[in-house]
């Protein structure tokens, strides 16, 4: 019995130093946040008209609220097909259509680090549609001087990390686009970022931030060795919002938390569904950030429906009002008032909110959305929050609800 008892004290003992080892390998060695990440990329086009200054189309550092973020992310910087390698914004270089050049990004930037110093900033590159990540990643040449070029910029602008927003290594299953071979190339190219930045930060005494921004989506986990990949960097960049849109053949939720089994499409998506894929998958819930879209979807010709409690819910539409089916908070919070036409609704099931006219029908994120998803990333344990993106709510009405229930 005595032999017996060692045996399974050792077993246990090695078992438990396991365990250990792969959670803090999975974490980043063991290095959990002090507090929840609330992030919000901020783009480099204009802003809404509505919100500018000075006659100039773009942000500047008094339009910010730092004090409601951990981290501001500009977006985006593009791969420059010239070379595969370059990186550059394109409102930093002469615009077509004449408008004018955002010349004092960096400047603006550089006040805003003085104005909040705990707010890190990073830059973002790639987005939705942006090229160049599959060639670039499998050539060993190409990625060393792509990851240079990210260095370079980290340093000279003074800022605090990089978002990697390859959307999306491998590509769906429907795209025609599918490149198995970028399974293997997305952990190296995040690898080869991560050494770099932790070259730079012996040089520089600081430690910079990587993240990559990933889809609510169940095919990008089976396709991506997104364990990998989150034992790299510091968060997984979860965009759970967009379930519906334009290319959608009814209205819907765009970024709902449940299913409701209502939905013809196979009972749709959620943000619940999204984020236990890569749970399930063996992702540390604090490597993971929950996103919050701060903009709305909208469809025309929109009939009642069957459904009493929500009407104009699951129903076909005929065209794309405002500017192609979107519009920012800015223009939402208009139609709240009293007198705009529109009825708001909450679908008790779906936990998500949408403005009717009888004609329009509108999904977007308010108050009560942003109280629910921030309880349930909470209750989750997940690492932070973030928004896409600054411009459509430039007065920080959104941020600062975000930032205060997601502490």
């Amino acid at each position: 019995m005595k032999k017996k008892g060692i045996f399974i004290a050792l077993f246990v003992l090695v078992l438990s130093a396991f365990l250990f080892s792969t959670c803090a390998s999975l974490g980043g060695g063991g290095r959990a946040p002090v507090e929840p990440r609330i992030a919000s990329y901020i783009r480099t086009w204009p802003i809404p008209e509505a919100m500018r200054q000075d006659g100039s189309p773009y942000w500047n550092a008094g339009m910010i609220n730092g004090e409601h973020l951990t981290h501001l992310i500009i977006s985006f910087a593009l791969i420059d097909p010239a070379d595969g390698t370059t990186i550059y914004i394109p409102e930093l270089r002469p615009l077509a259509d004449g408008t004018p050049m955002f010349s004092n990004l960096w400047d603006e930037v550089a006040i805003l680090k003085e104005r909040y110093p705990h707010l890190k900033v990073n830059f973002s590159v790639g987005g939705y549609g942006a090229r160049g990540f599959t060639e670039m990643s499998a050539d060993p040449s190409m990625r060393a001087t792509f990851v240079a070029n990210i260095v370079q910029w980290l340093d000279e602008y003074n800022l605090d990390g990089v978002d990697v927003d390859w959307e999306y290594p491998v590509g769906p299953p429907w795209d025609d686009e599918n490149h198995p071979a970028d399974r293997r190339n997305y952990i190296l190219l995040l690898q080869d970022i991560r050494d770099a930045l932790d070259e730079l930060g012996t040089r520089t005494g600081k430690r910079y931030g990587l993240s990559t921004a990933v889809p609510a989506s169940g095919w990008f986990v089976e396709a991506n060795d997104v364990r990998a990949a989150a034992r790299i960097v510091d968060s997984l960049k979860m965009m759970s919002y967009d379930y519906y849109g334009g290319w959608s053949r009814t209205t819907g939720h765009q970024a709902n938390l449940y299913n409701n089994p209502l939905d013809p499409a196979w009972g749709g998506w959620s943000t619940d569904q999204a984020l236990n894929s890569y749970l399930w998958a063996g992702i540390p819930p604090e490597k993971i950030a929950l996103g919050f879209g701060f903009y709305g979807r909208a469809w025309q010709g929109v009939e009642v429906g069957s459904y009493e409690y929500t009407p104009g819910l699951f129903q076909p539409w005929t065209s794309l009002p405002f500017y192609e089916g979107t519009l920012s908070w800015t223009e939402i919070r208009e139609l709240l008032k009293p007198g705009s036409g529109y009825t708001r609704y909450w679908d008790d099931v779906g936990n998500a909110p949408y403005l009717y006219n009888g004609d329009i029908w509108i999904s977007y994120t308010d108050e009560e959305q942003i109280k629910v998803l921030t309880d349930y990333a909470k209750e989750k344990g997940l690492g932070g929050v973030f928004n896409w993106e600054y411009g459509h709510d430039m007065d920080a009405e959104l941020l600062k609800i975000l930032s205060e229930n997601a502490r």
